[in-house]
């Protein structure tokens, strides 16, 4: 049926098609025109910080799409992409640490459960922004 020739290039081809590196970004994750980007988990901050002032001056309320970052200044936007489901959202950093091994972002209840309503502890996610010049 086929030439030798012919199985070994429909076997080569195979193998390359089968090689091919795959993206572990969400395939619907919009462009922000981000310069920066994480990659790793993400953690609820507790709901007992409800109220508190954090560190930005701003008071912790745990129903606003808000977040902590080792890093990046307050009032940045981040755009959040859970890897596994591509749910997104857009939260705006307004504290530091809560941040631990691996992860890089702390979120607040709104934002965890827009991103997963499966009550996990972490959540893998991507996080972009626009860094300040």
């Amino acid at each position: 049926m086929f030439s030798r020739k012919t199985k070994y290039l429909l076997l080569w081809l195979l193998m390359v098609i089968a090689c091919k590196p795959r993206q572990h970004v969400a395939p619907s994750m919009p462009d922000i025109g981000s310069l920066g980007n994480e990659v790793g988990h993400a953690v609820m901050i507790p709901a007992i910080l409800h109220g508190l002032t954090t560190a930005s001056g701003e008071k912790y309320d745990s129903t606003r799409y808000t977040g902590a970052h080792k890093t990046l200044p307050f009032g940045t936007k981040v755009l959040v992409t859970h890897t596994l489901n591509g749910k997104s959202v857009t939260v705006k950093i307004i504290d530091r640490g809560l941040v631990g091994s691996g992860q890089v972002i702390a979120l607040s209840k709104a934002a965890v459960q827009k991103l997963d309503t499966t009550k996990v502890i972490t959540l893998p996610v991507r996080i972009r922004y626009q860094e300040k010049q």
